[in-house]
């Protein structure tokens, strides 16, 4: 099955995708920080490598959600993955200092990225309106509409 192929209709699994793979990319950060200069000089491109790949799966589910700032993400990611390319010579020849200064601003973006990721209410709130079969899920969608409307927000369907 090809990742495109997931369902809107189950945010809250794409967003778990979304952090799981995000957590995984900073563990191995932190991991090639802490490798010595020639080890990580060496392993500086298989990281660039993966934060874009990660980028492109992260962009794809925001995209599979109807993420409304994915545009800005995009550009976001561009400037990062730009800097990335751009020290990546530098980091193979050899400076290991440059590539480290680099992955550890990489970092701080990351964690300033995962608030804007954290999109549960967004996407909760923006989420299509969806068929319900059976009482028990429709008392539960009542519920969820219900409780969503007293805290002061409309679904995007109600408004």
């Amino acid at each position: 099955m090809k990742a495109h192929a997931a369902k809107p209709a189950r945010p809250r699994t794409l967003l778990s995708a979304l952090r799981h793979a995000r957590k995984a990319l900073c563990c191995r950060l932190q991991a090639a920080l802490r490798q010595p200069d020639p080890d990580f000089a060496q392993v500086f491109g298989t990281l660039v490598a993966e934060v874009e790949a990660i980028f492109r799966h992260e962009e794809l589910i925001m995209g599979t959600l109807g993420y409304e700032r994915l545009r800005e993400q995009r550009e976001e990611n561009a400037v990062v993955l730009s800097a990335l390319h751009r020290v990546l010579p530098q980091v193979e020849a050899g400076d290991a200092a440059l590539g480290r200064t680099v992955m550890g601003a990489l970092l701080e973006v990351l964690a300033l990225h995962r608030l804007s990721v954290g999109l549960a209410p967004a996407v909760a709130l923006h989420a299509p309106p969806q068929r319900v079969r059976g009482s028990a899920a429709r008392i539960t969608q009542r519920v969820t509409l219900h409780n969503t409307l007293r805290a002061g927000t409309r679904p995007r369907a109600a408004r």
